[in-house]
């Protein structure tokens, strides 16, 4: 699919009426490269270990267009940066509050906006629905760092 990503991404950015300019190809491709939901100074970071040179303000503003045209998910999962990641289909997001992993949650409707609101707000053109809660793998290692997780009562620290 990589090898497809450059056709795809000129294709999409023409018909929305944009060039295809070398900063949105190669934000593209560093987020297809890194796979999984990353912060746009990840995504500049990347890009600078891999001798690709683009201002900080170039990447921010890439995201915001590639996500705005769909090719980008952005996902707001919390306290500090939003994260995005290559659109291959549209879902939703599942965040441990444990270790703070973000993972794809299949969007029941399949398309968005998926849900929408009881009274008439305007067009709604997307809906994005954040899980948060423990993930299996810090549910499978009983993660104490969690102060709401259950305390052991033989533990003499436990309050």
């Amino acid at each position: 699919m990589a090898g497809k990503l450059p056709d795809d991404i000129v294709t999409r950015l023409r018909e929305a009426g944009l060039r295809a300019t070398r900063p949105r190809l190669a934000v593209t491709e560093a987020l297809r490269a890194m796979g999984g939901h990353h912060t746009a100074d990840d995504v500049h970071a990347h890009l600078a270990r891999h001798g690709t040179a683009l201002p900080r303000t170039s990447v921010y503003n890439s995201l915001v267009t590639l996500a705005d045209l769909g090719v980008v998910l952005r996902a707001e999962v919390g306290p500090g940066a939003a994260v995005y990641e290559v659109a291959d289909s549209w879902h939703h997001h599942f965040v441990c509050r444990r270790c703070g992993e973000v993972g794809d949650v299949p969007c029941v409707a399949g398309a968005k906006p998926c849900l929408t609101p009881g009274d008439d707000v305007g067009q709604v053109d997307e809906a994005q629905v954040i899980f948060r809660g423990t993930c299996r793998r810090c549910l499978a290692a009983g993660d104490p760092a969690d102060p709401a997780a259950p305390k052991d009562p033989a533990d003499p620290n436990a309050a």
